[in-house]
């Protein structure tokens, strides 16, 4: 005899309503939120009608709730959302009973297990004292003159497969154990689910509407949900000079509704921000003595280049979750086919976009950060849409090589990004202090410094290499810093923000030297460096 389960609300919905189906159809996220669009169609006669709509989520905010009628003779009079408590009780008495069957055999399968585990390991280090021993008594019978070679490889043979196969007895039964474990623990969460009715929190918008005549209406609702966000993510693939750009949309929710084939739309808007003014304190204005002594003191500088797009210049230190970086204008990016989301707080992937074309890819190195040569590549975005700023999956010749990140980037704007290191160069960087003194006639004080960078090819293909260092560069006219020819080679191309670069051409298992000396003066009085 089957036992229908009672359902009941806490508190009751109102009776007499009529459900209407209206599945979500329409989408838009935003960075911290969704709107969510439900549609449906149901015929009505003339008059006022009491129209439910059950499944929607119950973190939905209330104020953002409405609902109309589209293209018919009718309007909604009032829209509102219930929540309530669903409680399903039922008779579980066999399917306790099975459960609890389960969960004696497999403590019992575990207990078993750990059992004969301990037995197999107990069996390990009997052997393994075995060997010690034997290995022990060797020096001492060869020290009486007693040798016996092929006892004694037969002996070691046997006792070294033994422990090898008891390792690997181990190991499966350590696996074995801990897929039992976990079955358990899967099992005891089940049964303690049993031990209490079923609750679930639903929602359900309520729907009062005015019809005026009888026909076919069609009722759209929307509402904001939170939980449910996105960010952008892309894949860049190179093979040769040739690359794909895809990109993506990682998306989150966990409203306590599930999306089926939806239309998903991908908004920069930032409809949540504030807009209350910034808070102004006093700005107080002091002079003081001009001080005799000049100090200065040195800084590190990013140097931005500027890009076609004029999109802004820098890059997140880090991949955690950023807010979407659009430019500055609101970009819409509709998603070409409809997708299915869960709502179970997992990431998805949604594609988007792609495009492909000719990549320009030199090898080039800063050994002053990384002693490494980098792939790097000059891509174009050859897209309709502009690429947001998010992470990037780096595909080298079908092969995963890590992760970067790219800023914004506006429709035909060149972009780079590195591929990862030669695995077949290697870079050294000595850095020495060659003098320091001062000059007897104008008092400058002279600090000549040396960079010494070795690369090595140790693979059988050629390598050609763009080695980049730096020097200071100088502000005031107190610190002059300048290169010296004479004692650097080969001659560098050398820019006004102070970089140094080196072409080399490395032929199979060669080596080659870059030499770079520069000297800063600092004149009389100058502390600080």
């Amino acid at each position: 005899m089957t036992h229908t389960p009672e359902v009941a609300h806490h508190p009751p919905l109102q009776p007499g309503r009529t459900e209407v189906d209206a599945p979500v159809v329409e989408v838009t996220l935003l960075e911290d939120q969704a709107l969510v669009t439900r549609r449906g169609k149901l015929s009505l006669a003339a008059g006022a009608h009491r129209l439910r709509v059950v499944g929607v989520a119950p973190v939905l905010q209330d104020v953002s709730l409405r609902a109309e009628v589209i293209g018919g003779n009718g309007r909604v009079s009032d829209v509102h959302v219930r929540r309530a408590i669903r409680v399903v009780s039922a008779h579980k008495s066999a399917d306790v009973q099975a459960l609890d069957e389960e969960l004696r055999t497999l403590r019992s399968s575990l207990l078993d297990l750990e059992g004969t585990r301990a037995s197999t390991e107990h069996r390990l280090r009997v052997v393994e004292e075995m060997l010690g021993h034997g290995a022990a008594e060797l020096p001492q019978d060869v020290a009486w003159g007693h040798a016996w070679p092929e006892v004694w490889r037969q002996t070691f043979t046997g006792l070294f497969e033994r422990a090898r196969a008891l390792h690997q007895t181990i190991w499966d039964q350590w696996f074995e154990q801990t897929e039992l474990a976990q079955e358990l623990s899967r099992a005891v969460a089940r049964r303690r689910m049993m031990e209490r009715p079923d609750q679930h929190l639903i929602a359900v918008v309520d729907i009062d509407l005015v019809a005026e005549s009888d026909g076919e209406y069609a009722i759209e609702i929307g509402y904001t949900v939170p939980n449910a966000l996105w960010r952008p993510i892309h894949a860049a693939s190179l093979s040769g000079d040739h690359f794909l750009f895809e990109c993506k949309a990682a998306v989150w929710q966990n409203t306590g509704e599930d999306w089926p084939e939806v239309r998903l739309t991908f908004s920069t808007a930032r409809t949540s921000l504030g807009t209350d003014p910034p808070l102004l304190s006093d700005d107080l204005l002091a002079t003081r003595r001009k001080s005799t002594e000049v100090r200065v003191e040195a800084r590190q500088v990013e140097v931005e280049q500027a890009q076609l797009g004029g999109g802004p210049p820098s890059v997140p230190a880090a991949v955690d979750l950023p807010g979407v970086d659009d430019g500055g204008d609101v970009q819409s990016l509709v998603a070409p086919h409809p997708v299915t989301l869960q709502s179970d707080g997992r990431p998805s992937f949604v594609p988007l976009s792609s495009f492909e074309g000719s990549a320009a890819t030199e090898r080039i190195a800063v050994p002053e950060l990384n002693p490494r040569l980098f792939l790097r590549a000059v891509l174009q975005n050859l897209g309709r849409t502009p690429l947001l700023a998010g992470p990037v999956e780096l595909i080298r010749e079908s092969e995963v090589v890590g992760w970067t990140q790219t800023n914004f980037v506006a429709p035909g704007e060149r972009f780079e990004l590195s591929f990862g290191p030669e695995v077949d160069v290697r870079i050294s960087r000595h850095v020495r202090q060659v003098s320091e003194k001062v000059d007897e006639v104008d008092k400058w004080t002279r600090r000549l410094t040396e960079v010494r960078l070795t690369v090595s090819n140790l693979g059988d293909t050629p390598q050609v290499a763009q080695l980049r260092e730096r020097i200071p560069v100088s502000e005031i006219e107190h610190v002059k810093v300048s290169l010296i020819d004479r004692h650097t080679r080969p001659a560098p191309e050398l820019d006004e923000h102070g970089f140094c670069t080196w072409r080399c051409e490395l032929a199979p298992w060669a080596q080659q030297v870059v030499q770079l000396r520069w000297e800063l003066a600092l004149a009389p009085g100058v502390k600080g460096l």
